[in-house]
């Protein structure tokens, strides 16, 4: 944590209108990745939003233990998507519906191919990808999201899933194994 960031808490800490620079920080970061795991964009603005609500409202509570701010407000995100798909059980299964039409939809228009693969190939491969990343467990989701959509460490994805680094690389492992089950032609 640099001192800035601690300063910044401790202010929060003392009074809540100073939180505002902590929100700043990080809410790109945590956007992008409640976006990551969810079809719907106004929901993942709705669970950004109360990820932060509670951050806000729990920031005394907060105590540097080594850990990260950030990571304490991934697993606040987190128990937030989880919380969100257990009380929308229905809801979790019309997402990853949408998830399909999204990439029925993707016409690929932005990316660049290699001299050997059509456009064409590559967006079948990438609607193959998410189709199969959709369909993988919340935990699975949540540990490749951090890692690939997040790029964070070992040590940080350790911190945000309060477990150790070793835990992390194994349910990574995992993850990508069922991910290469569910879609075997793509090569991981």
């Amino acid at each position: 944590m640099t001192q800035q960031e601690k300063e910044q808490i401790e202010a929060a800490q003392k009074n809540k209108l100073e939180f505002v620079h902590l929100y700043d920080a990080h809410f790109e970061a945590i956007h992008r990745f409640l976006l990551s795991r969810v079809a719907d964009r106004q929901l993942a603005e709705d669970l950004t939003s109360d990820t932060f609500m509670i951050a806000l409202e729990n920031i005394e509570k907060y105590r540097y233990e080594g850990k990260p701010f950030r990571a304490w407000l991934y697993r606040i995100a987190i128990n937030e998507i989880n919380g969100h798909y257990r009380k929308h059980k229905r809801e979790r299964e019309a997402m990853i519906r949408e998830w399909h039409e999204v990439g029925e939809k993707f016409d690929g228009a932005d990316i660049e191919v290699k001299e050997k693969e059509s456009k064409q190939e590559v967006v079948m491969h990438l609607k193959q990808l998410n189709d199969a990343f959709h369909l993988l467990k919340p935990d699975e989701q949540d540990v490749l999201s951090l890692r690939y959509f997040q790029d964070l460490s070992y040590n940080e994805m350790a911190d945000a899933l309060n477990t150790n680094v070793n835990n992390v690389g194994v349910k990574l492992n995992r993850a990508l194994k069922r991910l290469t089950q569910l879609c075997p032609q793509l090569s991981l």
